[in-house]
């Protein structure tokens, strides 16, 4: 057959007979030739944890969507295809409940198209060899690499599986796992954590602008030290349990982004991206220390005796926080804290418990501290790309008199390590996908300001919680200094 066509076809022939085929198969009419390295013209990227994932999207065309993603020829997600394409209604409608933007439909056409490809040039290498038919592998060959780029570029986008239990539907509210502890109440009129801090002199977010811009603060006095006690004590808390600690780097590649399940493009991402043009490198600014971890571990083979593996790092964060919202004064929603971040690998039996671990070890550290919270199991359309099922706590906030995320936990299957190449050898000797799961232990400025909220006094101290007082030097209460206030006045 492969004979009969190349007698009868010239080069030109074959190359629009493979350019209609990639435009039959490609249902967006998207490019087809993207480049290793793309420029990615612009600076943030959106990790899992921020503003619920994925939920302004939705809205972009569907070039846009696609170009949001960058895939690399060095780093090719090692999918389960034939689990896709046996399950093609089921993915699509399990993309529909975590409204998401993928399309599994595409996916599975430009992999029957990379086949259908592949196998004409397996036809063609039998021919023989002459400069006519070296030209036309050439063609073809071209042809495969640019539809891998597209294919993978859309299946990126695919979501994880979801856990059966998981509340499902876009309407869906999360379902109610526990609630722990007392909620504090007050006979007297109650001060904001902005305003607690301003009083005690130890929280400055007035006349930034010229400094940071907007989002941002400084801790002083005994703010910087109640800092440093959350993570002294986390830290403590976290050895206790079999954890070991892990220095990351806060730069780090938009392709490891991209395995976590983080998208690095886009109108709505958070978190900011060295312009390679200037720097030549191709870095983002980490929002999590999930990434650096997951990143350490990219590329490796552990041997399931060395399984589960259970990381914690201290970091810094930063986040682009492109979302408008009415925290935009204090510290709920700022563009760099530090946070004490979870993070672990295991095999598929390991998993369930390993989440169960990390919930209960939020669970102990948010009420040694002696907040009131709420445990929920978020529902699909909350999960953003990666996580198979998430539980998110949300402490009390006197001021807001609401609750508010102060932490969450995720068990995202294999879907990172598919697409970090991060594996196992089994007992059997067979590699296998690892499981990873990550957990908020401490993000230090959203338990900062509800403690400051939840432990106030009438006349405007705050009193310390036991736990963190060893780390306090003692100290037990947070008053007013006696003078002495830096006015800060823009010149």
């Amino acid at each position: 057959m492969a004979k009969r066509f190349l007698t009868q076809c010239s080069l030109q022939a074959l190359s629009t007979w493979l350019v209609g085929q990639s435009r039959r198969f490609s249902s967006q009419g998207l490019p087809i030739l993207l480049s290793k390295f793309q420029d990615t013209g612009r600076s943030a990227c959106q990790p899992r944890c921020v503003d619920r994932h994925f939920k302004k999207s939705l809205h972009s065309s569907s070039a846009l969507r696609m170009s949001d993603w960058v895939y690399t020829e060095d780093l090719r997600p090692e999918l389960d295809m034939d689990d896709i394409c046996d399950n093609v209604e089921k993915i699509a409608e399990n993309i529909r409940r975590r409204k998401g933007d993928a399309d599994v439909h595409e996916v599975v056409e430009l992999w029957k198209k990379l086949k259908y490809l592949e196998k004409e040039l397996n036809d063609l290498q039998d021919e023989g060899s002459s400069p006519a038919l070296a030209n036309h592998l050439d063609l073809l060959k071209t042809q495969i690499r640019e539809t891998e780029d597209v294919f993978y570029q859309s299946a990126a986008r695919l979501p994880n599986r979801t856990h059966p239990e998981v509340p499902m539907g876009g309407g869906d509210e999360p379902r109610l796992v526990m609630l722990i502890g007392e909620k504090p109440s007050f006979n007297f009129p109650i001060k904001s954590h902005v305003e607690l801090g301003e009083h005690l002199d130890i929280i400055r977010i007035k006349n930034l602008g010229h400094v940071t811009g907007h989002r941002s603060y400084f801790f002083k006095g005994a703010a910087a030290m109640l800092e440093h006690a959350l993570i002294c004590f986390t830290v403590d808390r976290l050895l206790g349990r079999g954890f070991r600690a892990i220095s990351v780097p806060d730069l780090v590649h938009p392709i490891v982004f991209e395995g976590c399940g983080m998208r690095t493009k886009g109108l709505h991402t958070q978190v900011y991206q060295l312009d390679h043009r200037k720097h030549n490198m191709d870095l983002c600014l980490s929002g999590t220390a999930e990434v650096g971890i997951a990143g350490y571990f990219m590329d490796t083979v552990l041997d399931v005796a060395e399984l589960p593996q259970k990381k914690f790092a201290i970091s810094q964060c930063f986040r682009a926080e492109t979302t408008h919202s009415a925290e935009a004064r204090g510290l709920y929603r700022v563009h760099q804290f530090m946070k004490v971040e979870m993070f672990c690998v295991a095999t598929e039996d390991q998993s369930e418990y390993i989440f169960d671990e990390l919930i209960a070890i939020q669970r102990d550290l948010f009420t040694e501290l002696g907040l009131h919270f709420q445990v929920l199991d978020m529902p699909s359309h909350d999960l953003g790309a990666p996580a198979y099922r998430k539980y998110d706590i949300e402490a009390w906030m006197p001021a807001r008199q609401s609750y508010g995320e102060i932490s969450s936990a995720s068990n995202c299957t294999d879907y990172q390590s598919r697409r970090l190449r991060i594996k196992y050898r089994s007992k059997e000797g067979d590699l296998r996908h690892a499981y990873t799961l990550n957990g908020t232990a401490c993000a230090v400025p959203r338990v900062l300001l509800t403690l400051l909220e939840c432990n106030q006094e009438r006349d405007g101290s705050v009193s310390i919680p036991k736990a963190l007082q060893p780390y306090m030097n003692g100290k037990t209460v947070i008053t007013k200094p006696p003078g002495g206030f830096l006015h800060h006045t823009r010149l």
